[in-house]
């Protein structure tokens, strides 16, 4: 792992365990195992670490999500597919999804690096548009259909976890039915 990983893994894990404003530059480079010029010299300040492990949680997240697009043609498959990976994604890596989930809409996440982060997953809006052209969706948006789901499901992983609920596959499996239900005509 090159020296610029182990500063956003580092800034991750104490983001999430005390906070941003208690966890200064010292201590990322005391987890990081590197010295504070190093942290310097790739991050000029705590908000360009944030927007650096914004953008890298994204781009792992788009990868995984989207990695049988173009495989399935029909649209509730691709949509339960695209959703299943990213319900998977959040699983398995609680420290990004709570990440994610605090600073998402965060002022602290500039227009640039929501852009850069985001240009992986215009594959949601091609699917909701392919949607809208079978007549499956209520007429909104297919950006708007994207918040929805994701925010629905994000709140539901959330609140999952804070309720100590177990999701397994049929537990999943009924919330992206439930979400599909939500938006289909």
């Amino acid at each position: 792992m090159d020296k610029t990983e182990r500063i956003l893994d580092a800034a991750l894990e104490l983001i999430i365990e005390r906070g941003l404003e208690r966890t200064p530059m010292s201590k990322i480079a005391d987890r990081a195992e590197v010295g504070m010029g190093t942290v310097y010299k790739y991050f000029e300040n705590k908000e360009h670490i944030i927007n650096g492990i914004y953008v890298k949680i994204k781009e792992e997240e788009a990868a995984l999500v989207f990695v049988n697009n173009g495989f399935n043609k029909d649209v509730y498959e691709t949509f339960k597919d695209y959703y299943s990976r990213m319900i998977d994604y959040f699983l398995n890596n609680p420290l990004k999804f709570n990440f994610i989930s605090q600073y998402a809409f965060s002022p602290l996440i500039n227009a640039e690096t929501q852009k850069k982060a985001m240009s992986r997953f215009h594959h949601f809006d091609t699917l909701y548009k392919k949607g809208h052209q079978e007549d499956l969706f209520k007429t909104i948006k297919a950006e708007h259909l994207t918040f929805f789901v994701f925010s629905a499901i994000a709140y539901w992983i959330k609140s999952a976890n804070e309720l100590h609920i177990t999701i397994d596959t049929q537990y999943k499996n009924t919330l992206i039915q439930m979400a599909w239900d939500a938006i289909k005509k």
